[in-house]
């Protein structure tokens, strides 16, 4: 297993990057949950990095990773990110409203800490809950005027089915970061066999994740040439423990 990269439309010198595990492995989704050390699954998560650049005045942007919802398998989204690098312009500003919004979850998460404290049979809603955590701290707060957001999203480029998720960052909060901006998505792949042979994809090779983004000012400019950055794609599922 291995991470690749691919990038869209660098000669502009505004393009799309996208990174992360090529041959990342599912696992059943019967033992996500199973109740017993012996037989519950550790937590096992990927995560694909975006990063684009851009030139000029700083854009409203979109960014989607979309994963093909093909083969024996499908993702389950965890957790989404934008990354920064303080102190930024308005650093006490940002970290203000960080502060307040980890105050404003604090109840919740000691509430899931003692739960989870409690499930020694469910390891791996520890493992999702302390990795979910992390990458909460190193992304970027929503601030007033600046709020970016995540929504799932499902697209059929080429007549397949993909799904995943799109990130909305307006221009103000795009001008903080600066001239690179970067995002994650954390995921796991979980086991899902075809229901029936009409169901199953045509053998060949695995459909890729396809990652794309749009910067607006004016009007819309797409960083890729065909509209999609392509990451090789092959999952499989894990080994058998020994």
């Amino acid at each position: 297993m291995g991470a690749a990269w691919g990038r869209g439309l660098a000669e502009t010198g505004e393009w799309l990057e996208v990174y992360g595990e090529t041959e990342p492995q599912s696992i059943p989704l019967e033992r996500i949950f199973a109740t017993g050390p012996e037989k519950a699954a550790p937590f096992t998560g990927y995560l694909y990095v975006w990063t684009l650049g851009y030139t000029r005045d700083a854009p409203d942007v979109k960014v989607a990773l979309l994963f093909p919802a093909m083969g024996d398998w499908r993702v389950k989204d965890v957790q989404a990110i934008v990354y920064h690098l303080p102190p930024v312009e308005d650093e006490r500003a940002w970290r203000a409203t960080l502060a307040r919004d980890i105050r404003a979850a604090g109840p919740v998460l000691e509430a899931a800490g003692n739960l989870t404290a409690d499930l020694v049979g469910f390891p791996e809603l520890n493992a999702i809950t302390s990795a979910a955590a992390h990458m909460r701290a190193r992304s970027a707060p929503q601030m007033r005027d600046e709020e970016w957001y995540v929504k799932r999203v499902h697209r059929s480029p080429g007549g397949n089915l993909y799904q995943g998720v799109e990130w909305t960052l307006p221009a103000n909060f795009v001008k903080q970061i600066g001239t690179r901006v970067t995002g994650a998505l954390l995921v796991q792949f979980v086991g899902a066999a075809p229901a029936n042979a009409d169901s199953a994809p045509p053998d060949g090779e695995p459909l890729p994740l396809l990652a794309c983004a749009a910067l607006t000012r004016d009007k819309e400019v797409r960083l890729s040439e065909d509209d999609y950055v392509r990451l090789p794609l092959r999952v499989t599922p894990e080994r058998p423990r020994t």
